[in-house]
């Protein structure tokens, strides 16, 4: 979710603090799929009605319908993320459906963010993101300071039925979030649309293998069964997180609303992935920027005091000519001054991988690979063999794991956009277009979900 500055700011405007104009283009916050992130301006500014200085534009100044995707494309700056967000979603909660579905009321999802605003909090997101390129997939973000979270992209969602075949999950890293990005539902027509699939408070366990996992193109991965050992004083989950995070292993527990009771994952990385890869600088993208109008100029003098040519004599079509080519060449400098200074921007905050307002203090780099899994046993299954009346004798027996006597969970399964809801606001993906007045989003098609 981006909030740095427009492409055409230089650092020199940045510097001296020159407000953006406001004819420039901002782009909102997960237009580029890909990393780096632009370096876009936190603060949209305006003029006040003195004329005076500018002043930054503040959330209660904007137009209610697209408050949040301002405020989450980075272009509105808020001392109270909080009350500005939960009073905006206040607004948009929409009634149960006839099956009724987990929901976190208002006031306790407020007290839950408090209580861990703070550097050993432990809080979770899991937001659902439809995005017009990337498709549908659902971020998994967990607190690990004061103000910043460390981030993965899970495709098909997170993995719910202990016998399925399709156990494990890419879990890409992204980059590191504010805190109070977990508060935020919102939508744009180049983001698409964002709803909080689940949140809560989350918990690290010792990791240890399951030796029993399924045989999938994502389980070839050779992974150590060397165990953490539990440290002689306690210590919080978010100094476990940055522990594990190193160790490239983590065991976690979610307490969410909608997840079952004792769910537990396990975040491994892909041991063909470079822990501390190198930044690569590649070619330079030209950034492509739609047309703006043109403004008429006023008639041209010279030096001498002489009149201007009148229209259409040849000395007035070689002014032009003259003025045509210097006014190109001047643009052509600019761009590429532009161009030099957005791709600096964008390695430098490759390194960093992090949004403006977030610190990554725990080494995080971009799109590495990790696999999710469910922990079956931590989980509350437990592995039994079923005889099967037909087939050969050796393959008259087939193993599926049960829930313990007081454990485990009806399975479950993530169907996507069109059927999640929001457990805050019980909103679907489509309603939080229409409340941000999203009119033109095209989704990616031919995202199926994982339902076996």
């Amino acid at each position: 979710m981006k909030r740095a500055c427009s492409p055409e700011t230089s650092k020199h405007e940045l510097k001296k603090g020159i407000p953006l104009d406001e004819e420039r283009p901002i782009l909102l916050s997960l237009n580029a799929p890909v990393s780096p992130p632009r370096k876009r301006s936190s603060i949209k500014w305006v003029k006040d009605g003195d004329g005076g200085d500018a002043i930054p534009l503040d959330a209660s100044q904007l137009n209610t319908s697209s408050s949040l995707a301002a405020i989450e494309a980075g272009q509105v700056e808020v001392t109270d993320h909080l009350s500005t967000i939960s009073a905006r979603l206040k607004e948009c909660v929409r009634p149960l459906p006839k099956q009724p579905i987990p929901r976190l009321p208002i006031k306790d999802w407020i007290e839950l963010y408090r209580r861990n605003e703070h550097p050993e909090g432990h809080h979770f997101v899991i937001h659902q993101h439809d995005h017009p390129i990337a498709g549908p997939h659902y971020d998994l973000r967990l607190q690990f300071s004061e103000t910043s979270s460390v981030s993965w992209s899970v495709m098909y969602g997170m993995p719910g039925d202990p016998n399925s075949q399709r156990l494990n999950r890419n879990a890409t890293e992204t980059r590191i979030h504010c805190l109070w990005n977990h508060l935020i539902e919102t939508a744009s027509q180049e983001t698409g649309s964002l709803i909080i699939w689940d949140t809560g408070e989350y918990e690290i366990l010792p990791y240890r293998m399951d030796p029993s996992g399924p045989e999938t193109d994502d389980a070839r991965s050779e992974m150590s069964e060397d165990s953490q050992d539990l440290p002689k004083e306690p210590i919080s989950d978010s100094a476990k997180l940055r522990e594990a995070f190193q160790n490239r292993k983590i065991r976690l527990r979610l307490h969410g609303t909608r997840l079952p009771k004792d769910y537990t994952i396990t975040l491994r990385m892909d041991k063909t992935t470079d822990f501390a890869r190198p930044i690569r600088e590649g070619r330079r993208r030209r950034r492509r920027h739609p047309s703006r109008p043109t403004l008429p100029q006023a008639p041209s003098t010279s030096d001498s005091g002489s009149p201007s040519p009148p229209p259409g004599t040849e000395e007035s079509r070689g002014n032009q000519t003259i003025q045509r080519s210097q006014s190109e060449s001047q643009t052509g400098l600019a761009k590429h001054a532009d161009a030099d200074d957005t791709y600096t921007a964008d390695i430098e905050i490759q390194r960093n991988n992090a949004y403006p307002g977030s610190s990554n203090t725990i080494g995080s780099i971009h799109q590495r690979r990790w696999f999710l899994s469910l922990d079956r046993e931590s989980s509350g299954f437990e592995p039994t063999t079923v005889n099967q009346s037909e087939g050969p004798k050796e393959k008259s027996k087939k193993r599926t794991w049960t829930p313990k006597p007081a454990g485990g969970f009806e399975p479950f399964y993530v169907h996507g956009p069109e059927t999640e809801r929001s457990i805050i606001t019980a909103r679907l993906a489509r309603d939080v277009l229409d409340d941000e007045a999203v009119e033109k989003f095209v989704p990616r098609r031919g995202w199926r979900p994982v339902l076996h």
